[in-house]
């Protein structure tokens, strides 16, 4: 090769984090990672950060990888070699798209809002971020009497059993404090993660009911209500509440729209070849993937893996491909500091041909039970 190669890297989740170290491996290959405020984020950290047990500053930390140049800003758009950020176009040769899913900052219509003529009169919170999980503490740390609402507006959402955690762990909070609140958690599906099989289902369920929650299984909110500030089902059912906590619907990000097929994924998700790569010539990684794996940080490193490898046979490079499945690991917030983990893999191939073989650990504290080894992984997959 004349000259180093020149790679942009698009986020900073596990899939983007995984491809850039693969690509620095390589001393041909020059690495710039794009990601507004030049940051990760660990989204388990969102239920600590609620219930003001933890500041964001544990589960943020800023992106410093040995030879990677980091830029802290957002990509603006993207194509097979070339990337804009802040109105200038710089061209690469390969580009690896990782900016996750995107979160509707319209529902609520804000941070926070009071639905104008309703009876209940609950403050209502967009959730699913650090960010947003900071603005709602506050709220959560002063509700003392009455129904705190856990409402999952779509099927598409990063971490599937984190709220099922969530409500556990709001539900154990208020046991401890002494508080009179009941926690429920609405959701459009008829039952958790049906895709990994009834096992992990029936443990979600029984575990959250068993905490005292409350399950409402295909009550889907509406979501123009929602935009009013409104908890309202789309057959009409107005719920009373005092403080709602939304996961809001995902979208895929604006940079990979145009890659979506509608027939897959909800409609929201990016088909790519066995390299990684999509219609476009860009190479697509992590939660916008049409996969067949949970959004699990797991699988993002793998397919960040497989296209930064897809991008390294484009450039020429010869690399041993990470030919494995991934094992995802999921840890459910039991309340108190304790974590279930849920451990997956695929023995028998990947899906749909070869089904998952599923382990659920006993509630232990997260310093044995993997949940803070976990959180170490991350912290190092971000900064050397």
């Amino acid at each position: 090769m004349a000259s180093r190669a020149k790679a942009a890297v698009i986020g900073a989740g596990p899939a983007a984090l995984a491809a850039a170290r693969r690509l620095i491996q390589h001393d041909d290959v020059g690495v710039t990672l794009i990601a507004p405020g030049g940051s990760a984020d660990l989204l388990a950290g969102v239920l600590p950060v609620l219930t003001s047990d933890r500041p964001v500053d544990d589960f943020r930390r800023p992106v410093s990888i040995d030879g990677v140049q980091v830029v802290a800003a957002p990509a603006e758009s993207i194509r097979a070699n070339g990337v804009q950020v802040e109105g200038q176009w710089t061209d690469v040769d390969v580009v690896i798209a990782a900016p996750g899913l995107a979160l509707d900052r319209q529902v609520p219509a804000s941070a926070s809002t009071t639905a104008a003529g309703s009876s209940s009169g609950h403050a209502m919170f967009s959730l699913w971020d650090l960010d947003g999980a900071h603005a709602a503490a506050p709220a959560v740390a002063a509700f003392e009497r009455g129904v705190i609402d856990i409402v999952i507006s779509s099927p598409l959402y990063r971490c599937p059993p984190a709220p099922y955690g969530l409500a556990m762990r709001l539900a154990t909070r208020a046991t401890s404090l002494g508080l009179d609140l009941q926690v429920r958690l609405s959701t459009p599906e008829p039952r958790p993660l049906a895709a990994i099989g009834s096992g992990v289902s029936e443990f979600l369920d029984s575990a959250a009911r068993s905490s005292g929650v409350e399950i409402r299984y295909e009550w889907a909110p509406d979501i123009e209500a929602m935009r009013q500030g409104r908890l309202v089902s789309v057959g009409g059912e107005e719920s009373e509440s005092g403080l709602v906590l939304v996961i809001p619907p995902h979208h895929v990000h604006p940079l990979l729209a145009d890659l979506v097929d509608p027939t897959v994924g909800f409609g929201q998700l990016v088909p790519v070849d066995a390299n990684g790569c999509a219609a476009n010539g860009v190479f697509v990684a992590g939660d916008a993937v049409a996969s067949p794996f949970p959004r699990a940080s797991a699988p993002a490193v793998m397919s960040g893996l497989n296209a930064a490898e897809g991008a390294l046979a484009r450039l020429g490079i010869d690399v041993l491909p990470t030919a494995s499945l991934p094992e995802p690991d999921c840890f459910v917030d039991r309340g108190s500091g304790d974590y279930s983990r849920i451990h997956i893999s695929y023995p028998d191939g990947a899906p749909p041909a070869g089904a998952p073989h599923v382990v659920i650990g006993e509630a232990t504290p997260a310093a044995t039970g993997g949940f803070d080894d976990a959180r170490q992984r991350w912290a190092e997959l971000a900064g050397d």
